[in-house]
């Protein structure tokens, strides 16, 4: 269970680290965003299976009632998941000890961690979709009056670290601005298309029973 305080926010040696250096994006991508994500999808599996008929209703709902990132530590499960493998195996390990005795068979049902692991990845991302689309942007906004304002700003070009023939700062930012744009329209489809993934332990979803 998770101590009175934590160390852990998403700083470098922890689950994730920090990796965009934009505080509002590093915020969906620290520890305490992946650990949410991991539960979350803790949750959203004991749902489904209590909606096919897997799981009794109230074993899922006790796992749903224990599926809150407040209640674990990411620090631990960073340092649990070093023999692990992966941090889903002790939170698995947690999450079965938190529920009451009844539930508890029913916890991660049919799932391996890879899945849990992998669509909780696909959640942080999607997440840090909104604030990292806005510094785009801005970037592309940027680009574009850099452009604008300097089209007949004469500069010197490089190729190869050498003198080449005359541009313009305008045409350079006009670059930046393409490459800028080209990544906020594959960004935007990214993050539509929102992936899951439960396949099971050799990915046969043998555990739901047959087809």
């Amino acid at each position: 269970m998770r101590p009175s305080s934590s160390p852990s926010d998403g700083l470098p040696g922890g689950l994730l680290g920090g990796l965009s250096g934009a505080p509002d994006v590093d915020a969906e991508l620290g520890d305490p965003a992946l650990l949410r994500a991991m539960l979350d999808v803790e949750a959203a599996l004991a749902r489904a299976a209590a909606d096919a008929g897997v799981t009794p209703p109230a074993a899922a709902d006790a796992i749903v009632a224990h599926c809150h990132s407040g209640r674990y530590d990411p620090v631990a499960l960073g340092r649990a998941a070093d023999a692990a493998g992966n941090p889903v195996v002790p939170l698995v390990r947690e999450l079965t000890a938190a529920v009451p005795a009844s539930a508890r068979p029913w916890v991660h049902v049919g799932a391996t961690s890879q899945d849990v692991l992998d669509t909780a990845l696909t959640l942080v991302a999607v997440r840090a979709h909104d604030p990292l689309r806005r510094h785009l942007d801005a970037a592309v906004d940027a680009a574009a009056r850099l452009a604008a304002a300097h089209r007949d700003t004469v500069m010197v070009a490089r190729t190869l670290g050498q003198q080449a023939a005359p541009t313009t700062f305008g045409l350079k930012a006009a670059g930046w601005l393409t490459g800028l744009a080209d990544a906020r329209d594959r960004l935007r489809q990214a993050a539509a298309a929102q992936p899951a993934q439960l396949g099971g332990a050799v990915g046969t979803l043998a555990a739901f029973g047959p087809a």
